[in-house]
């Protein structure tokens, strides 16, 4: 008698959150990545720092009148992709309705023990989407990277997805959003 192989199950974001209202998820921290739920380590002090110190930066330069700093919020990217990036910032007043979000314009993660993740499948996440200025506060390193120009040099592969220009940031530096330019953040301001 032959036996199937077994296959592994790509949830969508409708069995994402499906799941989480039915609670299947108890109290912990998941996110959607690549059809994958995939737990979200606890925060160790350094990240949970370096969060208070960034959203203060980010609410200081985004008023809620004209754009929308979520933090620590689960942006729906794809059917297959609902990660929970520390930030990501809309172009659009706080509390727009979920249907007429555009893409958020600037997604930053606070990466310590989750850089692996960060700089890889979610990174590609990100620039399949066309986010187009992806953040990685490098706590470990002491560095800020910033991702931009998102492509994918190899259209016939899904996991092709990067951003063609990469810039690093150390402390004494300023970093600018890219569809904001007139906003410079220390990065001293955000590293823990």
């Amino acid at each position: 008698m032959k036996v199937a192989p077994a296959k592994r199950v790509r949830w969508t974001v409708t069995d994402y959150f499906r799941m989480a209202e039915a609670g299947l998820f108890d109290d912990r921290r998941v996110e959607l990545i690549n059809g994958e739920v995939i737990e979200v380590p606890a925060q160790a002090h350094a990240h949970r720092l370096s969060v208070s110190r960034t959203s203060r930066q980010l609410n200081d330069f985004f008023p809620p009148s004209a754009y929308w700093v979520v933090i620590q919020g689960t942006v729906v990217l794809s059917r297959f992709n609902a990660p929970d990036p520390d930030f990501h910032v809309f172009d659009v007043p706080e509390g727009t309705p979920q249907g007429q979000l555009p893409r958020p314009f600037l997604v930053i993660e606070i990466s310590d023990s989750s850089y692996p993740k960060d700089s890889g499948p979610k990174l590609r996440a990100y620039a399949r989407a066309g986010v187009p200025d992806y953040w990685i506060v490098n706590l470990p390193a002491r560095r800020v990277e910033v991702y931009r120009r998102p492509e994918n040099p190899t259209p016939s592969r899904r996991s092709g997805w990067r951003y063609a220009e990469v810039s690093t940031f150390h402390p004494g530096a300023t970093v600018r959003p890219l569809l904001r330019p007139q906003v410079a953040i220390a990065v001293d301001a955000i590293l823990s």
